[in-house]
């Protein structure tokens, strides 16, 4: 269980303002593997989610309640203040979170991004279900071997 399924509901409501707000939905398409491999299905692609502000003290609540750690980014806003960030992308913590706050979320647009994340988590759960994750140690072992004979 994350420390978030455990907060309060006006918590819960509260947080999934501040992200509807001010958090970034995204996916990660970084490619895992670079070979062409017509016999390996890669994983779906990563949902992530992060957030950035000037106010440390609130940023420093988020991680706390997420379970995450905050990170000072090396960039300054152009009044000079310092950006910190809280990012979550482990894809079960992820998929929880969204479901956690989407019952707080308004307006179609932002839900359709949580949508759209959701929907990828689902599509790892069946690559798992698949044997993906088998298959991705068979393929790594394979490139392994591959470049060691070069």
């Amino acid at each position: 269980m994350f420390h978030f399924e455990k907060l309060k509901p006006e918590e819960v409501a509260w947080l999934a303002g501040l992200f509807q707000a001010e958090a970034q939905f995204y996916i990660d398409h970084r490619k895992r593997s670079k070979v062409a491999d017509p016999n390996y299905v890669p994983p779906p692609p990563v949902p992530a989610v992060k957030i950035e502000m000037v106010e440390k003290d609130l940023m420093e609540r988020v991680a706390e309640w997420l379970g995450q750690k905050v990170a000072v980014q090396n960039r300054k806003t152009t009044a000079g203040n310092t950006v910190y960030r809280v990012n979550l992308t482990a894809r079960q913590k992820v998929k929880v979170f969204l479901e956690t706050i989407l019952p707080y979320v308004y307006g179609e647009k932002k839900r359709g991004e949580i949508q759209e994340l959701l929907d990828i988590c689902d599509e790892y759960d069946n690559w798992l279900a698949a044997g993906g994750r088998s298959q991705a140690a068979r393929h790594a072992a394979r490139m392994k071997a591959q470049r060691d004979k070069e």
